[in-house]
């Protein structure tokens, strides 16, 4: 059997898992200079509470486009890294989720890490001649609009 020419295009999610493998490192090396707790994955969580102040678990969740669970295992281990502090919320059921005293200090050491960060986003885009960040923000529109299980069913005439 003749395998040349057989292999399907390169996956939307494989290119997507290299960049990533190329950004997140150095963002991480970027973040831990400036605080050795600091995590990527906390950026969308402090992002959302300096947008906000105080936000469910949810709220959160959505905002940064994750799973409610998902979300509940980073801010658990924010909470443990002194960087939020979560209280029951008014219907005793809701736990608000805010920045700590810690957290702030942190959010201050930050900024300029978050600005050079955007900055070399900035540089890679231009030199890649790109609007990545629009780019990817119609992405996910679009999926808000058809998830993409729907248009891979679409793509196989799936009528169901």
């Amino acid at each position: 059997m003749e395998y040349r020419n057989e292999a399907p295009p390169v996956g939307l999610g494989t290119l997507l898992r290299a960049l990533l493998a190329q950004l997140e490192p150095a963002v991480e090396l970027a973040y831990t200079k400036c605080d050795p707790l600091m995590r990527s994955r906390y950026y969308p969580v402090m992002r959302a509470l300096l947008s906000e102040r105080q936000a469910t678990v949810g709220e959160i969740a959505q905002a940064v486009g994750v799973s409610q669970p998902a979300m509940t295992q980073t801010i658990r281990q924010m909470v443990q890294d002194d960087l939020l502090e979560v209280k029951l919320g008014e219907d005793r059921r809701a736990r608000l989720v805010t920045l700590s005293e810690r957290g702030m200090e942190a959010v201050a050491n930050l900024r300029p890490v978050w600005a050079a960060v955007s900055e070399a986003s900035a540089t890679m885009a231009a030199d890649a001649d790109i609007d990545l960040v629009t780019t990817l923000e119609r992405a996910l529109a679009a999926l808000g609009e058809k998830d993409f299980a729907a248009r891979i069913a679409d793509a196989q005439g799936d009528t169901k």
